[in-house]
């Protein structure tokens, strides 16, 4: 069951907000909870194990004595407890994302890999977030296990985020949160604009990106027209399907009495790939940062340790999507770009916004298809048609030009290169932040909601609906 389904839409959505109206307090709590866990047992099966374990364990961990660890003189048993807890945390995702690689690597045979469970990389950060977050006394420790395990399973974000940390919504876990009328609006519309960006843009470009990232995996020779298109509509899809998930998840946060954190800025208008990472997937950059980058030692330790913790940064995020090394060149392309505009003063400069706009979008469009590919040989193909393919279009470009793709691509360029009072929902509808109601325009939203919403049910009853990108990471 996804955000996108009519099961989700017409069933467990309207019923799970039905009941809610009529609890209070714990009652509340409690519910949601087991609806939560409904939703992940309809997707991940037996899977829900695996985060309740996640979370019991987690939870426990934070009743270690940590506050005294922390008082002693010398920090050697906190440091130890933490790297033991993060191990511990890690296990369950070892085992199932990396172990089957690592198997077949060392002996030769190709092992069968687990079923990923869903969400695993996301709720699996959550849980080292709050632990981490308890270790080193940046927050106390939750007392009530109904309240903590209902921030790990709640389902807008259990699957594929936004990372959202304890201590960002912890004052809304306990007794009723009420969710205002207004606020109530800007939720229904944040969720009818995310299910528009992954319906009506991100599925219809993904449709024929996948026939042609399909036809090279399969050994077809593309020319550099096909190459190019189906990068670009692949550029286009993971930013509106991911983007547009991050939209129904903070909607229905809202809707359910909770403020999420925001995901992305606009990220196809950075100036730089340093400001790119200031705009995508804002919570894992962010995540990393802060229990990554910064404890190595960040770039206050000298150019040689900035450059040894950037490097191990962003190896660790491309590992996190996944154990291929299609990920670690998608990382280290990133990370490459990062050093070049540290060491050039390229980050601190705006001169030639617009040509830096396009060079940072011909960079992403490129650096997308290692992300996409399945293998580094099917990467290698593809780059080489990109570059060095022939004259032409294959037919499966021209009977994958549908109406719905036309329009897709019509919004995804207005949205890129359009201007910026005309696209992103805060511009539209006036809001600046999730907690800001006052600014909404209710006389556009209102109809805006219903049309849009109206339009994506069409979509997925047309042509059937598909799972997010990021469900399988």
């Amino acid at each position: 069951m996804v955000f996108s389904s009519p099961t989700f839409l017409f069933v467990f959505l309207p019923i799970t907000l039905f009941v809610l109206v009529f609890l209070r307090g714990r009652l509340q709590n409690g519910f949601l909870l087991l609806a939560s866990a409904f939703f992940y047992l309809w997707g991940g099966g037996a899977a829900i194990l695996i985060i309740a374990g996640v979370a019991l364990a987690s939870y426990g961990l934070a009743w270690l004595p940590w506050g005294r660890w922390r008082e002693r003189p010398s920090r050697a048993i906190l440091r130890l407890a933490l790297a033991g807890s993060i191990g511990l945390l890690l296990i369950p995702i070892f085992i199932a994302k990396y172990l089957p690689v690592i198997g077949a690597e060392v002996t030769g045979v190709p092992l069968a890999p687990f079923v990923l469970p869903l969400g695993i990389s996301f709720f699996t950060f959550h849980a080292l977030s709050y632990v981490i977050d308890v270790a080193t006394g940046s927050i106390e420790r939750e007392r009530r296990l109904l309240d903590y395990a209902l921030y790990l399973f709640v389902f807008p974000h259990q699957i594929a985020g936004p990372i959202v940390r304890y201590s960002e919504i912890r004052a809304e876990m306990p007794g009723r949160r009420e969710a205002p009328l207004p606020q109530l609006g800007v939720g229904f519309a944040r969720f009818s604009w995310g299910l528009a960006k992954k319906t009506l843009v991100a599925d219809p470009c993904g449709q024929l990106a996948t026939t042609l990232f399909t036809l090279n995996a399969a050994g077809d020779q593309l020319t550099a027209a096909d190459a190019w298109i189906g990068a670009v509509l692949y550029a286009f899809q993971i930013y509106f399907d991911f983007s547009g998930y991050s939209d129904m998840a903070i909607g229905l946060a809202l809707v359910l009495g909770f403020h999420f954190p925001e995901n992305f800025f606009q990220p196809y208008r950075s100036i730089s790939i340093t400001d790119f990472w200031r705009r995508w997937h804002v919570t894992l950059s962010r995540w990393f940062r802060d229990y990554v980058y910064i404890p190595i030692g960040g770039n206050r330790r000298g150019p040689v340790v900035g450059i040894v913790a950037l490097v191990v940064t962003f190896s660790l995020t491309a590992l996190w999507h996944g154990a291929a090394f299609t990920f670690l060149i998608w990382g280290g392309m990133h990370a490459a770009m990062l050093l070049i505009e540290r060491f050039t003063g390229l980050r601190r400069t705006e001169r030639f916004a617009v040509i830096r706009r396009m060079l940072v979008v011909v960079f992403l469009v490129i650096s997308w298809v290692p992300f996409r590919s399945g293998s580094v040989p099917q990467l290698l193909s593809y780059w080489h048609s990109m570059f060095a393919g022939g004259r032409g279009i294959n037919p499966a470009v021209i009977t994958g030009v549908t109406p719905f793709l036309v329009l897709a691509v019509v919004v995804a360029v207005v949205s890129l290169f359009g201007p910026r009072r005309l696209t992103g929902f805060a511009t539209v509808f006036g809001t600046r932040s999730t907690r800001d109601t006052a600014g909404m325009r209710w006389w556009l939203a209102i109809p805006a909601t219903v049309i849009l919403f109206a339009a994506s049910v069409v979509a997925i009853l047309v042509t059937g609906f598909s799972p997010f990108l990021y469900f399988q990471f």
